[in-house]
């Protein structure tokens, strides 16, 4: 199944670190969701697998909406829309 790299983040947030899926949004700062850095590492190291581009520590930070993460991660050469998911 093709997804974006914003659906990925939503759905890691989703699956992994088991937030509703109505508290999250494109628009959703992370810290609002209690997304702290540690969660932030190991996101970036699940979309590094994903997506097969490194991203270094800091690119994703607690103050970035989903949707900025996204363009962050897409920026550093990950596709827009990738085969795989999360």
């Amino acid at each position: 199944m093709n997804g974006s790299v914003t659906t990925m983040i939503i759905e890691i947030l989703t699956g992994k670190f088991d937030i509703p899926q109505e508290e999250v949004a494109r628009t959703t700062v992370f810290e609002d969701l209690a997304v702290d850095s540690l969660a932030l590492l190991e996101m970036s190291l699940l979309l590094e697998k994903r997506l097969g581009v490194s991203i270094a520590e800091g690119v994703l930070n607690a103050q970035q909406s989903v949707d900025e993460a996204a363009r962050a991660v897409e920026a550093l050469g990950a596709p827009a829309t990738a085969g795989t998911t999360v």
